[in-house]
């Protein structure tokens, strides 16, 4: 076993081992490296001829943080050094030097018994992980999904890169949203994580992965607002310029005005605006919220995307396209976040929209527009331009 494992976990291409010989319970290894034209000694393990039964990583061995080809240090003062060898847990990896019989480096390598407890971690890990999803199967058909959130956790379905503990809590995460919908109707974000773990942080169970879980949700079709969620659990803040009003709140051109998520869910907005203006980065908003004029003549508003088109923003256009608004012009910087955000804003509009590209082109076929901009990043701020650019536009 030991040559076996020698063999396929630490021989360099080339090297083959030349004798192993017995020496105190540890095997001496010695390995050769052979050429057309060399032959010459190269390495030298040594590691234990009888293997541990014990497949627990000793506490002390798992702060030198080993793996797979990792080249540890290990002081010969510690104390566990030795029993590690004849354990089985760790290999003395001996590199000679061109002469074949000075030492060039000395340091330690994952034995036969290491691998194998990595091993049986790994598959109690998926074991548990099997176990734990074919429970959340069985709660997925008692709560009587709608074929939307089905397609929703299905696993081919989920992000590549996703871990089995981040697609495990995803999918818990789904099955807690819906059933607290199908219980209240209307809840808060943090309201999720407290109806599946009644204690001190419960709430919080969700909020590092949140925004994740609630894109992912979106793109596979389910708009959380739809399905009752009133809040994420945070105050998105809207940006924004016009004559635009709600049963809340009304706001006029001469000022940059801000709302919430939550305002845009109690009550729609509307405005008597006829172009919707949607650019991407707040310096453009303030720079056109000033010319009060302009915006007065071409019976604009605008709205600040912050750098990513959210729920509350997708919202808030909705509304807004619902009312007057005759065109809509995107703005955003052109590179890759910019075109998608741009792919997404054009995707809400039924009606006529203008793309503003490089160089001041406008833009009404979104393919076109893509195509000219793939891979030539610009930001909004290089071509700010001014009234004189923006009416043509208009």
């Amino acid at each position: 076993m030991q040559r076996s494992f020698i063999e396929k976990r630490l021989l360099k291409k080339g090297e083959t081992i030349e004798r192993i010989e017995e020496d105190a319970g540890l095997l001496n290894v010695v390995v050769v490296r052979k050429t057309a034209r060399t032959y010459r000694k190269v390495v030298q393990f040594k590691l234990t001829k009888q293997l541990t039964d014990d497949r627990t990583i000793p506490k002390a061995l798992k702060e030198f943080n080993f793996t797979p080809k990792a080249k540890r240090s290990i002081p010969d003062e510690t104390k566990q050094l030795q029993q590690w060898l004849l354990d089985g847990w760790i290999v003395r990896e001996i590199r000679l030097n061109q002469d074949g019989l000075s030492f060039d480096e000395v340091y330690y390598r994952m034995g036969p018994v290491y691998y194998e407890a990595l091993q049986l971690k790994k598959d109690s890990t998926e074991q548990h992980f099997y176990q734990q999803m074919e429970a959340l199967k069985v709660k997925a058909e008692q709560l009587e999904l709608p074929s939307v959130f089905k397609r929703a956790i299905e696993a081919e379905l989920m992000p590549t890169q996703w871990s089995e503990s981040r697609r495990l809590k995803y999918v818990e995460f789904c099955l807690a949203f819906y059933a607290i919908y199908k219980a209240k109707g209307l809840f808060d974000f943090k309201e999720i994580g407290a109806s599946l773990y009644d204690e001190i942080g419960g709430s919080k169970y969700f909020d590092a992965e949140g925004t994740i879980f609630l894109e992912q949700l979106t793109s596979m079709g389910v708009d959380p607002t739809l399905y009752g969620l009133v809040s994420n659990g945070r105050i998105v803040t809207i940006r924004f310029t016009g004559n635009i009003k709600n049963d809340y709140a009304q706001y006029r051109i001469g000022a940059i005005h801000a709302t919430t998520d939550n305002s845009v869910l109690k009550a729609p907005y509307s405005t008597e605006h006829t172009t919707l203006w949607l650019v991407e980065n707040r310096a453009i908003l303030t720079r056109m919220a000033v010319e009060i004029d302009f915006l007065q003549q071409t019976n604009s508003c605008i709205v600040c995307l912050d750098g990513q088109i959210r729920s509350a923003h997708r919202l808030f256009i909705e509304q807004l396209l619902k009312s007057n608004i005759k065109q809509t012009i995107i703005w955003t910087d052109t590179d890759a976040a910019g075109i998608t955000i741009v792919k997404h804003t054009a995707a809400l509009v039924d009606g006529p929209i203008k793309i503003v590209g490089r160089d001041f082109q406008i833009y009404s076929d979104l393919a076109q527009y893509e195509e000219v901009h793939k891979g030539k990043a610009h930001e909004q701020e290089h071509q700010l331009g001014g009234v004189e650019q923006w009416m043509k536009w208009v």
